[in-house]
């Protein structure tokens, strides 16, 4: 297990310490958007366990569930309409483009950088990729002589990074929608932390 490694996994514990047990509101906007948030948690926990086995693809796969979850679990929380609650309880939100999602979200966090509207750009088609048996995906084993995964170190490390800030993020969100105010700023301040930590790295 390398250092970036162990660090997501002291992140998936902290975070499920810090929201163990916690209560939650029982609105609708409440219970759709923290259901989505907590899977994205869940699924951070599960590339973790999967990184550890070095199962590379299914880390990539489950990276575009968790930032999907996280994006669509915001965007109930800061962005939807009633109208468009009910929807989504009804139906999903499918029939409204996830770039629009996107863009809604960062405008309800303030991400002046454009930050997920990057990831989206640059990283959408290949997460796609990876969870549809895509040319990313299968392209992997055939690049050395030998069966078995092929990805470079680099890239691995940069999935698991994302990885933990998305589920920093969440967990975030998650504190915040519930009114546990002191377990957000805990969340805020260790993903800047982290934040400090990705970027002299």
């Amino acid at each position: 297990m390398n250092e970036v490694q162990g660090e997501l996994k002291t992140v998936v514990l902290w975070i499920s310490e810090q929201t163990n047990g916690m209560t939650l509101p029982a609105g609708l906007r409440a219970r759709m958007a923290l259901g989505c948030l907590d899977l994205a948690i869940e699924h951070q926990a599960g590339i973790c366990a999967l990184a550890e086995q070095a199962l590379w693809g299914p880390v990539f796969a489950l990276l575009q569930c968790m930032f999907d979850a996280f994006v669509r679990g915001v965007w109930l929380a800061r962005c939807a309409s009633d109208v468009e609650l009910e929807l989504f309880e009804l139906a999903g939100l499918r029939a409204k483009p996830f770039r629009d999602l996107v863009d809604d979200v960062e405008r309800a966090l303030g991400h002046s950088r454009g930050v997920l509207s990057k990831l989206r750009t640059s990283s959408w088609a290949m997460f796609s990729d990876f969870t549809r048996a895509g040319f990313e995906h299968v392209r992997r084993p055939n690049d050395s002589d030998n069966t078995g995964p092929n990805y470079s170190v680099a890239e691995t490390d940069r999935a698991l990074r994302l990885a933990t800030a998305l589920g920093l993020l969440s967990a975030t969100e998650l504190a915040s929608l519930s009114g546990h105010r002191d377990v957000a700023r805990a969340c805020k301040a260790r993903t800047a932390e982290f934040a400090t930590h990705a970027a002299a790295h």
